[in-house]
């Protein structure tokens, strides 16, 4: 089924589903979303900027013009000799799935999950949970498109040669977001 832990912007939907993904071999992995403003900021938030940084310099993230991407890079999926080789996020290892904590992640990684596992959650009779999973998920994808949209438009009126990408540049944005948390209404409350 699925494990849902409501915290804002930090909510997590996950399943065990996901790590026999009928989709791909790597799951959503093969195409991880990119960080937007508002998930840089969030990472920043719990203490990430460093961290940010060193992988910026490392170059499993790279800076685009709203935000960062995450490299994607191709490795077996498990140990075994002769074991296919997939283009998926730098983060994935094989096995063990995500080696980021939640908090570093891109905010889509911790609240999306494919239809698949609501219907799962349907079938095994968590109809009440499945309905509180989509409202949940919904709730944050309108949050982060408002508050992602308001920092594009923050980063583009203060950085009109384009963001920096060092420590002042994360910090200020993360103090926009925070300011951005505090002043929306009816936000997720975290639980």
């Amino acid at each position: 089924m699925f494990r849902l832990t409501i915290a804002g912007p930090d909510s997590h939907i996950a399943s065990p589903l996901c790590a026999s993904c009928p989709h791909a071999a790597a799951g959503c992995c093969v195409a991880p979303p990119r960080y937007a403003w508002a998930d840089i900021a969030r990472v920043v938030q719990h203490g990430g900027r460093d961290w940010l940084l060193r992988e910026i310099a490392a170059g499993s993230l790279v800076p685009f013009a709203e935000g960062l991407s995450l490299r994607r890079v191709k490795m077996r999926l498990t140990a075994e000799r002769g074991a296919p080789r997939v283009a998926k996020c730098v983060f994935h290892e094989g096995g063990r799935g995500c080696t980021i904590a939640a908090t570093q992640r891109p905010a889509t990684c911790n609240y999306y999950v494919c239809e698949d596992v609501y219907l799962e959650g349907e079938r095994a009779g968590a109809s009440a949970e499945v309905q509180t999973a989509r409202a949940v998920h919904d709730d944050l994808v309108r949050r982060f498109i408002d508050w992602d949209e308001a920092l594009t438009t923050y980063v583009r009126t203060s950085y009109p040669d384009g963001p920096p990408y060092d420590a002042a540049f994360f910090d200020d944005i993360a103090a926009v977001f925070a300011s951005l948390r505090r002043d929306a209404t009816g936000a997720t409350a975290p639980t």
